[in-house]
């Protein structure tokens, strides 16, 4: 079993996921690539679990930040897609995720992927910070 020590992430410019069956403009959801590094800066492929915690980083009435848990989503990574090419990154998975509230669009996110290898050992990416667009139409 290869023993991961860095979970890197890779967001797109534009990573939203349009799923509104209602075709509004909002996103539901996110997409991005997650490498599983041993060590060596290549992402391989490994049995484990994905976690995937996404916060709503908002104002309080007055006026002190808040960040509060809007989604959480674990995924045996057997059940991941993975990156059909392999490139310079070495191999990875791509995360698609539709976030459970329809009241995030406009609003600032923090996303944390955890990756808990079969013997329970967790290493966790670093914090990702993103505003989600809201469109008026």
């Amino acid at each position: 079993m290869v023993s991961i020590q860095h979970v890197a992430c890779l967001y797109d410019q534009h990573p939203w996921l349009n799923l509104d069956t209602a075709g509004d403009r909002d996103p539901e959801g996110i997409w991005f690539r997650v490498f599983l590094d041993p060590g060596t800066g290549k992402g391989v492929a490994a049995e484990g679990t994905f976690h995937v915690e996404l916060y709503v980083v908002d104002k309080d009435s007055e006026g002190k930040s808040t960040r509060t848990l809007a989604s959480d989503w674990h995924y045996p990574s057997s059940e991941i897609s993975r990156i059909g090419k392999p490139g310079m990154l070495g191999e990875g998975y791509v995360l698609q995720l539709r976030w459970a509230g329809k009241n995030i669009a406009g609003k600032e996110i923090e996303l944390i992927v955890q990756f808990e290898d079969a013997l329970g050992h967790v290493v966790r990416s670093g914090t990702k910070r993103l505003r989600v667009p809201k469109y008026s139409s």
